[in-house]
C-alpha cells in the first residue's frame, strides 16, 4: 500500500473521481454511491477491514455497475483512528495511519478532479450543477461543500445544535499531491489545500445522526422536526456564531433540502 507520489503528480484525464473511504459503513453506503454515481466519471471506494458487511456491499455495487464506474480498492490495515494514541504517536504518513490511508485513497483516483465525500452523505440536486461548473474550471481551487445534518430514524429531524457543517469536510479539489492532500491537524485528518479555498453552498445531506444508535441524539445534541421553520431557527442561531462560508445566497437552506428526491435514495 505504498503511495506512488510521482504518478499522483502526473496530469490526469479531465473528469471527476468521487473518493469515498468506507469502514463499518453498511447502513447508507449504497445510497451514497447511488446518489453521486450519475454525476461523476468514477467512484473510488476505499474499503478498510470492517466488522459489518461493508466489503460485500462495495463489491456488489461494483459488480452491478454496468458502466464500470465503481472501483473498489482495499486498504488491508485498520488505520490508527482519531482519538487513539497511535493517531498522535505514529508518523501520519506511514502505513496504517488514518492520514496515510486517506492519501492512499486519493492516489487511487483516475481523473483530474476529486470529489471527496463520505459513505453517509447523499447528493442534493445542486451537486450536479456544481459538478458541471467544476468540469469547466481550469483554476486549481478547493471548492468546499455545505452539508445539511439531518437526524432521526426516518431522516425527518434536524440537529438544532449543528444543522450544517462548515463547508470544508467534503469538497472538490485538483487530483495532484502538491495541491491538495491529507495532513494531521489536531485530532482530525483534514485536506489542507495549497490552493485558494471557496465554498459552493448546499450540496449534500449528512446521515450520521440517522444511523442505528444515534437516532435519538449524538453527542448530547437536540433534534427537532425537519420543517422550514425549525431549520430556519436552527440555522439563524448557528450562523450567528459560525459565519456562513458559501458564495451562494441561501444561508438559511436551499429549497432542494425540502424536495423529496434525496430521500428516495435511502428508502
Amino acid at each position: 500500500m505504498k503511495i506512488d507520489y510521482e504518478v499522483w503528480r502526473k496530469p490526469k484525464p479531465a473528469g471527476i473521481s468521487a473518493c469515498i473511504r468506507v469502514r463499518n459503513e453498511s447502513q447508507f453506503m449504497a445510497a451514497a454511491v447511488r446518489s453521486v454515481l450519475p454525476l461523476v466519471d468514477e467512484v473510488v471506494l476505499c474499503v478498510q477491514p470492517s466488522e459489518d458487511n461493508t466489503v460485500e456491499i462495495a463489491e456488489r455495487l461494483a459488480d452491478a455497475d454496468e458502466d464500470n464506474k465503481i472501483k473498489v480498492v482495499y486498504y488491508s490495515i485498520i488505520p490508527a483512528w482519531i482519538d487513539t494514541p497511535e493517531f498522535y504517536g505514529k508518523d501520519p504518513h506511514s502505513e496504517g495511519h488514518l492520514v496515510h490511508m486517506s492519501n492512499w485513497a486519493l492516489s487511487q483516483c483516475s481523473y483530474s478532479w476529486i470529489l471527496k465525500i463520505e459513505g453517509d452523505v447523499i447528493a442534493l440536486p445542486t451537486l450536479s450543477e456544481m459538478a458541471d461548473k467544476i468540469r469547466l474550471s481550469r483554476e486549481p481551487k478547493y471548492y468546499g461543500l455545505v452539508i445539511l445534518n439531518v437526524a432521526g430514524e426516518n431522516a425527518d429531524k434536524i440537529s438544532l445544535d449543528n444543522p450544517r457543517n462548515g463547508g470544508w469536510d467534503e469538497a472538490f479539489f485538483p487530483n495532484h499531491f502538491d495541491l491538495a492532500h491529507f495532513e494531521r491537524a489536531g485530532k482530525w485528518e483534514v485536506v489542507l489545500p495549497k490552493c485558494e479555498r471557496i465554498s459552493l453552498g448546499w450540496a449534500l445531506v449528512h446521515l450520521k445522526r440517522c444511523k442505528v444508535g444515534k437516532t435519538e441524539s449524538w453527542n448530547g445534541e437536540t433534534y427537532k422536526e425537519l420543517t422550514k421553520e425549525n431549520l430556519k431557527d436552527a440555522l439563524e442561531r448557528y450562523n450567528s456564531v459560525n459565519s456562513y462560508p458559501a458564495i451562494d445566497s441561501f444561508p438559511l437552506g436551499h429549497p432542494c433540502i425540502f424536495e423529496s428526491e434525496w430521500k428516495m435514495f435511502i428508502k
